[in-house]
């Protein structure tokens, strides 16, 4: 797995840091290839192929909520001898043209921090780069997902906390645990920051996500993140609701805390969705 400093020493402008693969359950199916071809022609650089790594078994029980959420979460463990062995031949087919570091979007789960650790020792020599991310909350019936649907959301999370305050005092709770995580070949980049309140256009417009503590809680957070010399994703999707608070990206910059684009891609079209966002973004702030 690349270093922190081998990271930070990527051109972040022409680095497309989040994209799936075939191999993703509740993706598009494209073949990768395709995915990377269309990098290339937007002037990516390096490209990160980020898919799911594969969650315990154990798992399967502890998902609750919409079924598309249980069924369709990550690539299975039995794929992972495939997934190296095609993302490798594409990575020496397209060196010319393009860098592509081979990796996976990671997600921190409490209760399966140790078994991350052990998956971690066991496959980074194979690991170019990687995304710690979080899509689940516990709850009492299990875990729910954050990001399947807005539906999903509103049955799942939102139903088990309460308020949109409470799941964003929740999530922003867990991804201190994730940044506080110290174990070996830890990945170095944070994904999903807003995945909390993406759901935001389906609720009243003056629904409250945010409060003192929430801002005081993603400042601890993203001092942690600037003091470990660690990076973000940013994601900013071609049309942003005014709900959404971005107040963090500000704060990051300030900190000089590196923003990775994040398309989050799940088909072809999108490996550069929101990207012309991203660099007004960059240039605003």
């Amino acid at each position: 797995m690349l270093s922190i400093a081998a990271l930070r020493s990527i051109h972040r402008q022409t680095w497309s840091g989040h994209n799936h693969t075939e191999f993703c359950p509740h993706g598009s199916g494209e073949d990768v290839e395709l995915y990377i071809r269309r990098a290339i022609a937007c002037g990516f650089k390096t490209y990160s192929v980020t898919e799911h790594f594969p969650l315990p078994r154990t798992n399967d029980q502890s998902i609750q909520g919409h079924p598309h959420s249980i069924a369709t979460p990550t690539m299975l463990t039995d794929e992972l001898p495939q997934y190296f062995a095609k993302l490798n031949y594409l990575k020496a087919k397209y060196h010319h043209q393009i860098r592509i570091l081979v990796g996976f979007e990671i997600d921190y789960i409490a209760a399966y921090s140790d078994w991350l650790a052990e998956q971690l020792a066991i496959y980074h020599r194979q690991i170019d780069d990687a995304i710690l991310s979080v899509h689940f909350l516990p709850t009492p019936t299990g875990l729910c997902a954050l990001d399947d649907s807005a539906l999903a959301f509103q049955r799942g999370v939102l139903q088990a906390y309460g308020s949109p305050l409470n799941v964003t005092k929740a999530y922003l709770a867990t991804v201190q645990q994730a940044v506080n995580w110290q174990v070996p070949y830890k990945p170095h980049r944070y994904g999903h920051f807003l995945s909390y309140c993406q759901w935001s256009p389906s609720l009243p417009d003056r629904t409250i996500w945010e409060d003192s503590a929430t801002h005081q809680k993603l400042t601890t957070i993203l001092n942690a993140i600037q003091a470990n010399g660690e990076l973000i994703n940013c994601q900013l999707p071609q049309s942003v609701p005014a709900s959404v608070p971005f107040n963090w990206i500000q704060t990051a910059r300030q900190a000089h805390i590196p923003l990775v684009f994040d398309a989050n891609a799940h088909c072809v079209n999108d490996v550069a969705a929101g990207y012309a966002n991203y660099l007004q973004a960059l240039d605003y702030f």
